[in-house]
């Protein structure tokens, strides 16, 4: 007869369209398989694990995020930081110390699954909530399974069979007063063809596998293939599929970028503190 292992880990639903908050853990510490096994079956439940009053240092944030796989390179131009190559910070922080007015990253604001422009995009992304605006600054998600259950039988059976081509360079662009791709950038992730329904390889559910990195669907004229694509994205954004996270002060949130959309929303860059800290998780090729 097996040991019974007991767990102070509840899981408790933030809404009825997806998300989670995780309670009694401390990510500063190891976690054990128990608690990590019960961790990653609500994170394939709720697509969303929210995990209050964290106090982690830049160590510890990626320890834990390493425990779900190998982290992947940030890219993104003005976001580094010296000496730091696992962990975003995007900050509207000063020099003084003070809000600066300037948002860290205005092309965070469209909808869209982090890293889809990779052959191997990004599994889950994590982001820790150092200092947060007391209004504004939310973040919405999209839960993607639930759209794709939520399109007509025709419309679910014409998008089963086809892909969309992602591409950095176009994300940035039509992005808005965004920088433009590097040359790194393009030589390293030229445009990729990921399933406009994507299969998740844990749940085996179909989600749709959409966002403003992409491009054009794979034997579709491009104007037509846009239109698919703006179509659904409309359809996915309607709000009976987005939760919006409004964040605590030392929230850690993780996400699954497999069948979710997120987008930052505005809040008062010149009077209000925001600074997180991110890692991404790198997953498989989508097919």
């Amino acid at each position: 007869m097996g040991e019974v292992v007991e767990s102070r880990v509840r899981i408790n639903p933030l809404s009825d369209v997806m998300a989670a908050a995780v309670e009694g853990l401390d990510l500063a510490q190891p976690m054990s398989r128990h608690d990590r096994e019960l961790v990653e079956r609500g994170f394939n439940q709720y697509k969303v694990l929210c995990f209050r009053d964290q106090d982690l240092t830049m160590d510890e944030l990626v320890a834990f995020s390493k425990t779900w796989g190998p982290l992947t390179e940030h890219t993104m131009p003005g976001q580094l930081r010296d000496g730091i190559t696992e962990v975003n910070i995007a900050t509207n922080k000063g020099p003084d110390g003070k809000p600066s007015g300037k948002h860290p990253d205005l092309t965070a604001m469209r909808w869209h699954t982090d890293r889809s422009w990779r052959r191997d995009p990004a599994l889950a992304t994590i982001l820790y909530g150092v200092e947060v605006p007391s209004v504004g600054g939310d973040t919405l998600f999209v839960n993607c399974t639930k759209a794709y259950d939520g399109l007509p039988h025709e419309m679910r059976t014409r998008i089963d069979r086809l892909f969309a081509i992602h591409s950095v360079e176009y994300s940035r662009k039509t992005a808005p007063e965004g920088p433009a791709a590097t040359e790194y950038e393009l030589r390293n992730h030229p445009p990729v063809a990921h399933p406009l329904a994507r299969t998740h390889p844990a749940t085996g559910k179909r989600s749709l596998y959409i966002g403003c990195h992409a491009w054009k669907i794979e034997g579709l004229a491009e104007e037509e293939g846009r239109r698919l694509l703006d179509e659904l994205l409309e359809f996915a954004t309607q709000p009976p599929y987005v939760y919006a996270h409004k964040w605590r002060r030392h929230d850690l949130l993780m996400w699954d970028n497999r069948c979710t959309l997120h987008a930052a929303t505005p809040y008062d860059t010149s009077k209000e503190l925001r600074t997180m800290y991110r890692t991404v998780v790198s997953g498989g090729p989508t097919h």
